[in-house]
This record gives structure tokens, sequence and C-alpha cells, in this order.
């Protein structure tokens, strides 16, 4: 039987040669890293060159040139041009789309189906700027996929909205489980009219009212004048989030016959709904408006106070005499700081 004070010997060397192990692997790592890292400048120094040659000399021989010459360093060759696709225009970005599609659309295609989430991911974000219909079947293969990877490939489909790509991208977004509905609201508004219907659809879906909020909220971003009809049935909707968004929406749509809508959504039970009525009131610069913006003033809420006071001031000559009035008024000191501020502003504004 081995002793103990030998064991704690043999315990203490092979701990220490374990030590001595791992530092020299990180030792080791980090002199690879670096040498990768000086290798990767170097080649991306020289694909750069070649590179501004071919966008500044506009001949589509030596781009496929380029895209040859490099095309067995992709990961380099990607980055080289997805920085450049970013601040070229014109026809510059034909010559990026010749190296695109003669060094890196085949690897690109192959990637989408690798096991390696990286892999899928690079490959969606260099076909996010260069995907056209023809890569559209591959990049719908990705609509299942991890969650940052899906919302990239819905992206790419944007790109080349076919009305194929229109419906995968809207599917996608009703069954999405945990959306983030930020990028959806970018990525959708970039469609403009071409959303029209794939939107007015959706609306009579049994949605989250996080969905059909974004929804109502995207057709007042593009906007969507042809679907006036459609959010204004939200009005009365029980759930203050979905009277808020169509309260904003009709402020972005600016059509005057919504302003009975908005006035009756100024006196809703809730007041946030009043303070974004009431600045979309403000925005519709109707003269029916004035009395409750002015009233507004006399809010409670700060919210509604401000709205009011900067919804008065788009009025022009007789909103400016109503701020007038109550910054006079010393029944509520509130609302005569609010007019006050208001008016202080314009002038600034004014002067400067």
């Amino acid at each position: 039987m081995i002793p103990p004070d030998i064991l704690v010997i043999y315990s203490l060397i092979i701990l220490l040669l374990f030590s001595i192990a791992l530092f020299i692997f990180i030792v080791l790592r980090r002199i690879i890293l670096r040498h990768l890292e000086i290798r990767f400048k170097k080649r991306y120094e020289e694909i750069e060159k070649d590179i501004l040659k071919a966008i500044s000399s506009l001949k589509p021989e030596y781009s496929v040139k380029v895209a040859h010459k490099y095309k067995s360093y992709p990961d380099v060759l990607g980055k080289v041009i997805t920085d450049y696709v970013e601040i070229i225009k014109g026809q510059g970005t034909e010559q990026l789309n010749i190296i695109f599609n003669h060094g890196l659309k085949e690897k690109c295609i192959k990637d989408i189906y690798s096991r390696r989430v990286l892999k899928r991911l690079r490959a969606t974000r260099l076909l996010v700027y260069f995907a056209g219909p023809s890569e559209n079947a591959h990049i719908l293969k990705l609509l299942n996929d991890k969650p940052i990877v899906r919302l990239t490939a819905i992206n790419a489909l944007s790109r080349a909205p076919t009305t194929d790509a229109l419906s995968s991208i809207f599917q996608t977004f009703e069954n999405d489980p945990d959306p983030n509905l930020n990028t959806y609201l970018n990525i959708m508004s970039g469609l403009g009219e071409k959303a029209e219907y794939f939107i007015k659809d959706c609306l009579k879906k049994h949605l989250s009212i996080e969905k059909l909020g974004m929804l109502i909220e995207l057709i007042g971003t593009i906007p969507l004048k042809s679907l006036y009809k459609d959010i204004i049935a939200f009005s009365d909707h029980p759930d203050k989030e979905i009277r808020i968004r169509v309260a904003k929406a009709l402020g972005n749509l600016l059509i005057p016959d919504s302003v009975d809508i908005l006035l009756r959504l100024s006196s809703d039970s809730e007041w946030e709904v009043k303070a974004q009525a009431i600045k979309s009131l403000g925005n519709l610069r109707s003269p029916a408006a004035l009395d409750t913006l002015t009233n507004g003033l006399f809010s409670p809420f700060w919210h509604v106070r401000f709205n009011s006071g900067y919804g008065l001031a788009n009025m022009g000559p007789q909103g400016i005499r109503r701020l007038k009035q109550v910054s006079k008024q010393k029944k509520d000191r509130y609302a005569s700081e609010m007019a006050t501020m208001v008016l202080n502003d314009i002038i600034y504004t004014e002067e400067t």
C-alpha cells in the first residue's frame, strides 16, 4: 500500500504537470490565433486592393478574375465584399455581385446545408446582400432554423420579394413562438406596398396581442392608407396596447376621416391611449381638435400634457393663441408651466 505522503506528492506532481500543460496550451493557442489574425489581415488587404480595382475599372472580366483568384479564401473574400457592399453604390455593386457569383455563391449554398450554425449564419448573411430569386429555394430551408439564422434568412428573402418569398416571411412570422418584433418590423417595413395583401390577411387571423400590435403599427410605418378601414376596426379592442397602436398608425397615415376616431380615443380610460391619440391629433392639425388639445394641457398625466402642448404648437397661430391663454391662467400651475415650456421652445427653435 502506497503511503499517504507519497500519494500527496504524486497528486501535486500531476497537478503541476496539468498546470504546465494548460499554460503551454493557452500560450500556443494565443500564438496560433495571433498568427491567423495576421494572415487574415494580410490577405484582406490583398483582396481589398483587387476589389477596389475591380470596382474602379467596371470591367466584368476583371471581376471574374478576382473571384477565381480568391475563391480558395471564402471567409476573407466574404468579409471584404460585405464590408464594401454597404458603402458602394451604382455600377460598383454590379462588380461585387459578379465576384460573389463566381467566387462565393456555390460555397454559400453548400454552407446553408451545413450542420454548423456559424457556417449557416455566414452564408445567410452573404445572401442577404447578394441573393436573387434563384437562391430563395435554398434560403427557405433556414426558416425553421435557430432564431438568429431564421431572421437573417427572412432578411435575405426580403431582398428578392417574390410572392412565394413574401408568403414564407409572413408564415414564419405567424408561427414564430418568440419573435423579435423590432427586427420583423424593420424587415417588413422595407417591403412597402408589396406587403399589403399579406398584412391584410394576417389581421384576420388569431395572433398574439404583440404580433397584432406590430402589424397595426406597420401599416402606419410603411404607410398603407389602403388598409385604413382594416385598422380602425381595432379601435375598440379590449387591450389598450392595440388601441395605442391604432392611434399611432392613424397619426402616421394622416387621413382626415380619422379625426373623429382619434377624438374618441383621446377620451379613453387609459392615459397611455389618450397620450398617443392626442399626439396623432396634433399630427393631423385639424381645427376640430383644438378644444381637446387645450383640455389635454390640464390632464394629471405629464405625457398627455406634453403631447397636447406640442400638438397645439403644430396647429399654427390658432394653437399658439391657446398656448398663450393657458400659460397666463392661474388655476392649474402644471398646465401653465407646460404651455410656457412649449412656447419657449418654439421661440428658441425659430431663433436658431
